[in-house]
C-alpha cells in the first residue's frame, strides 16, 4: 500500500477514545512508535500517525481519570461517555500545544506524517458542530468562530512539521457533515475544508459511510457525490482521500478521489489486494469471526 495510516493515537490521556489504544501522549512512546514505523517502512509503505483528541466521546476510564473536555458541557447521545468539562481558553492552548508535541513524537518515531482526526466526532468536529458547541467566545457561535480551533491546531502542527522535518506530510480527515436536526452541515464544514487547504495541509480524508454517498444536508446538491462537490470547493491541488465500503474492483471503478482507504477488508481478509486485482475474483462480502484486539467489535 502506498500509506499505512494507524488510526487513533491519543495525544494526552483526556483524549484516548478507548480503553487500549496507541498512545503518542508522552515521549516514554517514541521507542515504540519506532519499531511500528519500522515494519511499516519495510513492507514498503510510506507510515502516517493518525493524532486524535476524543473530546466529549470518552469517559473516566478510557481517559485514566484524567478529565473529559469538550468546547461546552454537553453530554454526548450516544456512546459510553461522561459528561464533559467546558475547556477553558488555557485548555484549549494546552491542547494545541500536545498536538504539537505530539506531531513532533512521531518524527522523532520516523513516521513520514501525521493526520489530524477531525471526524467522527471527535473534539475538531465538536468546536465545528452546533450541537456540541455553544461557547459565546471566540470559539463559538459563528461559523468563523467554529473554525477558529480546527484552524489554529492545524497551522500550528504544519509550521511545527516543517521546522522539524522539512517534507513531512500532514493531513486531515472529516467527517462533512452530521445528520441529526440542526447539527453539522455540509455548507459549514466545506468552508473548513477551504481554509485547511489554504493554510497547506497535504491531503483531506473523507470519512465517508459509502464512497459515492450523497448529502442529506445541502438539498441543491443532492444530486452530486459528496467527493465531487468537496472536489470542486478545494480544487484540484489538494488530494481528496475517500473511504467507505471500497471492497470490489466495481467499487474502485465508480469511486471518484485522489487515494482510496480501505480498513477492515484486509484484518478481514490479509490477500484481499491481489483479490481485487484479478477482475474475475472478487472479495467475499462478509467474513465472519474477525476480532479487532481491545474491543468488542466482531466484524
Amino acid at each position: 500500500m502506498g500509506l499505512d495510516i494507524i488510526g487513533s493515537a491519543y495525544i494526552s490521556d483526556s483524549a484516548n477514545t478507548a480503553y487500549g489504544a496507541i498512545s503518542v501522549a508522552d515521549d516514554s512512546k517514541i521507542d515504540g512508535l519506532k519499531k511500528l514505523a519500522t515494519v511499516i517502512h519495510q513492507g514498503g509503505s510510506k507510515a502516517i500517525l493518525q493524532l486524535v483528541h476524543a473530546g466529549r466521546m470518552t469517559n473516566a476510564y478510557a481517559a485514566k481519570g484524567a478529565p473529559v473536555l469538550a468546547p461546552s458541557e454537553v453530554k454526548a447521545a450516544h456512546g459510553d461517555v461522561d459528561l464533559p468539562k467546558a475547556m477553558t481558553k488555557t485548555d484549549i492552548e494546552t491542547v494545541i500545544q500536545q498536538f504539537e508535541d505530539a506531531t513532533i513524537r512521531a518524527i522523532k518515531a520516523g513516521f513520514d506524517g501525521v493526520e489530524l482526526h477531525g471526524a467522527n466526532t471527535f473534539l475538531f468536529q465538536q468546536f465545528m458542530s452546533p450541537l456540541s458547541n455553544l461557547r459565546t467566545d471566540e470559539y463559538g457561535g459563528s461559523l468563523e468562530n467554529r473554525i477558529r480551533f480546527c484552524a489554529q491546531t492545524t497551522k500550528r502542527v504544519l509550521d511545527t512539521a516543517r521546522a522539524h522535518k522539512p517534507g513531512f506530510i500532514v493531513g486531515y480527515r472529516i467527517s462533512p457533515e452530521e445528520f441529526e436536526p440542526g447539527a453539522l452541515k455540509l455548507g459549514d464544514d466545506l468552508l473548513l475544508m477551504q481554509v485547511l487547504g489554504k493554510l497547506g495541509i497535504d491531503y483531506l480524508s473523507l470519512s465517508l459511510r459509502q464512497y459515492d454517498q450523497t448529502s442529506i444536508t445541502c438539498e441543491t446538491l443532492s444530486d452530486l457525490q459528496i467527493t465531487d462537490i468537496v472536489k470542486q470547493a478545494v480544487g484540484d491541488d489538494l488530494p481528496i482521500m475517500v473511504a467507505g465500503h471500497l471492497g470490489t474492483q466495481f467499487a474502485f471503478e465508480r469511486a471518484s478521489g485522489d487515494l482510496f482507504a480501505v480498513g477492515s477488508k484486509f484484518l478481514k481478509q490479509p490477500n484481499w489486494p491481489a483479490q481485487v486485482r484479478n477482475p474475475g475474483v472478487q472479495p467475499e462480502s462478509r467474513v465472519t469471526g474477525t476480532v479487532i484486539p481491545y474491543t468488542t467489535l466482531n466484524l
